[in-house]
């Protein structure tokens, strides 16, 4: 009988944006990453940010996958292209700082690396954090026919936007993490670069369903959510009016999922 272990090759796979490690019969660890360059606050950025909000935005898109598919995230690795004196010695703290004021710090550790070498001149960091998932717990590709799909918070994108972290109408991990909670609440998927309306058809098909989109459903579904500004939620109809009432950053109605 061949283990996990003796060939792990074979419990690998990719689903959407994540890879799954099957490393027992009822867990997987769950991969995420991302990556950002040019911008930051040295010579050559093009946009101009400071440490802390590059730090957030960087390892807000993984966290956002590992925690929307079901899995608690353990593991923080940040690689970053500059020095730890100064600029690495804030990305570090600040990325501490987010993953504490959402009351999670205690559960995940975090590593990474620095270039110390050769001075650098314009900002690159790379994030991946691991997860750890419960099979059953999985959420990927949970919904089923008749869900609704809602959109929580508003598509944006820079240089059209500029994005806060603090923007009340973007989505935070606060309220993702309440929104993760919630029974009645299927799969959610973080919308990216490719706008709601590609997440949307990647939702459905994720569940071998149909997305059937409403006109006029109040944001721009070809908009880049960058940072994921955004995301998608498969729920019950009769459930929408319980989630306004926990959730104070807006939501759309943007289409129902079906059978082909």
């Amino acid at each position: 009988m061949v283990s996990y272990i003796d060939d792990p090759v074979k419990q690998l796979r990719k689903i959407r944006d994540l890879t799954l490690i099957a490393i027992n019969d009822h867990q997987y660890i769950v991969i995420a990453c991302d990556s950002d360059g040019g911008i930051g606050n040295k010579p050559q950025d093009v946009v101009k940010v400071d440490e802390e909000t590059i730090a957030q935005f960087a390892t807000r898109v993984p966290l956002f996958e590992i925690i929307s598919s079901g899995a608690s995230p353990f593991l923080i690795i940040d690689c970053l292209s500059f020095e730890m004196d100064g600029s690495g010695e804030k990305v570090i703290a600040a990325i501490k700082k987010y993953v504490r004021e959402a009351g999670i710090l205690e559960d995940i550790q975090v590593t990474g690396s620095t270039e110390d070498n050769v001075p650098t001149v314009q900002t690159g960091i790379g994030v991946t954090i691991l997860g750890l998932a419960d099979k059953n717990q999985f959420h990927v590709g949970s919904s089923v026919p008749g869900d609704h799909l809602v959109c929580v918070g508003i598509p944006k994108s820079g240089p059209k936007y500029e994005v806060r972290i603090d923007d009340p109408e973007i989505i935070s991990l606060r309220e993702l993490l309440k929104i993760r909670r919630l029974p009645y609440v299927h799969d959610i998927l973080p919308v990216g670069s490719k706008g709601v309306l590609h997440e949307a058809n990647q939702m459905a098909k994720s569940s071998s369903l149909v997305y059937k989109p409403i006109q006029n459903p109040g944001i721009n579904m070809n908009q880049s959510a960058g940072p994921s500004t955004c995301v998608l939620l498969s729920i019950p109809l009769e459930k929408i009016r319980d989630l306004i009432m926990v959730i104070q950053t807006p939501i759309f109605i943007i289409g129902q999922l079906g059978k082909e």
